[in-house]
């Protein structure tokens, strides 16, 4: 394959994800299932794909943290500020790093960059990781001693991404919290509170809750089947924190998130969005056939719920928001609008610091993963992110 570069790939998985440090991945890659090992299929092309295992329960932030060791090597560190601030542990686990002399430049003295690819609450949870490498905590930097500052918060890192994709991304929040809102709190504590005791038996090892920061489990040389209890106490304080993927995902919280954020222009940006439900004589959206059966109860969820809820932040659910892949309202799945974006035109004159909006395809929220997609769709679709941004001049600032 002809390209301009290669970079390596590392991809954030989403809500209830897992990566390569699971055995559920090795069996069932994250991206692939059943269908093609999209790692496999970048060795054969010479290119390294990672993905790494992030806590698919915690907040963008805890993820980030989390991908950033995992690429580098090193401990986790959280971050001294947010860590007092919402009362976790500080640091986490350690790893060798997929990438160690990520930013170092090369034979040519060029530097190493890579690419990143967030699916669902991954996408998210990636765009999070671009600001912190660009930009770093401001926070973090003023209330942390410079001797224990991690390299994550200082930012500065600006040259140091090619492109970011999202696909089937919450890049606006998702509705179907609101639609859920008088239940959500009693369903995601006895999860979380269960997933903890989980983390904390071998049985951690094919699938990792990785919640151990919030006293959720344990580190996995510390496991025993013994361990195994339901910690309803530390669940509910996670729940109620402000460091929690489910605030993440509401409209209003994520808007007051994210509003900083923006499209850098050395990046290339791609946003995949998918519906796969069509509009009945109600004006409500229900499932298509094709959907994935466990998609389809939540689909009809989202597909008829219509509200108010955070006005005062502008987060009103009106119509727009019915249309949607399964999970995720497929507008929100679209290019940031708060952000520098336009319509994709083509391959012609791809500009960086531009989002590009990418047509809307027939797919649910899983097909991003394998499911319900043929062998060759499938290859052809990573296939086609591969020679695109590999052939994408690199920009320094």
């Amino acid at each position: 394959m002809d390209r301009i570069n290669n970079y390596p790939f590392v991809t954030f998985h989403g809500f209830a994800g897992f990566g390569e440090y699971e055995l559920l991945n090795k069996v069932c890659p994250y991206f692939g299932f059943i269908s093609t090992d999209i790692k496999k299929l970048y060795k054969s092309l010479g290119t390294d794909f990672y993905t790494p295992s992030m806590s698919g329960f915690t907040s963008m932030w805890d993820r980030a943290c989390e991908a950033w060791a995992q690429i580098v090597g090193g401990t986790v560190d959280y971050g001294k500020v947010h860590s007092e601030k919402y009362g976790h542990a500080r640091y986490g686990r350690t790893y060798p790093g997929f990438i160690p002399d990520w930013g170092e430049l090369d034979e040519e003295g060029k530097i190493k960059k890579i690419n990143v690819i967030g699916h669902s609450f991954g996408g998210p949870t990636v765009r999070f990781f671009v600001n912190m490498v660009v930009r770093g905590s401001q926070e973090e930097i003023d209330g942390t001693p410079a001797e224990e500052l991690s390299e994550f918060f200082k930012g500065g890192h600006e040259n140091w991404i090619h492109s970011c994709t999202t696909l089937a991304s919450a890049n606006d929040g998702i509705s179907f919290l609101y639609a859920i809102e008088k239940p959500a709190p009693y369903i995601a504590q006895a999860l979380v509170a269960f997933l903890g005791g989980l983390n904390s038996i071998p049985a951690a090892a094919l699938y990792d809750p990785q919640m151990e920061q919030w006293d959720l489990g344990c580190k996995p040389e510390e496991r025993k089947w013994s361990k195994f209890r339901l910690d309803f106490k530390n669940a509910k304080r996670y729940y109620y924190s402000d460091d929690c993927c489910l605030k993440d995902l509401y409209v209003h919280e994520f808007r007051n998130r994210s509003a900083d954020w923006k499209a850098f222009e050395n990046i290339y940006y791609f946003a995949y969005s998918a519906s796969t439900t069509v509009q009945n004589e109600e004006g409500n959206y229900v499932p298509m056939k094709r959907m994935i059966p466990l998609l389809k109860p939540t689909s009809v969820i989202v597909g008829k719920y219509q509200g108010n809820p955070a006005d005062e932040n502008h987060a009103e659910i009106d119509l727009s928001w019915r249309e949607n892949d399964g999970l995720v309202n497929t507008r929100t799945e679209q290019a940031p609008k708060r952000e520098n974006w336009e319509p994709w035109h083509g391959e012609k004159d791809l500009k960086p610091g531009v989002w590009y909006e990418m047509p809307t395809e027939e797919k649910d929220h899983m097909s991003y993963c394998g499911t319900g997609e043929s062998r060759e769709d499938y290859t052809m679709f990573f296939y086609d992110i591969l020679r695109r941004v590999d052939n994408l001049p690199s920009i320094d600032l």
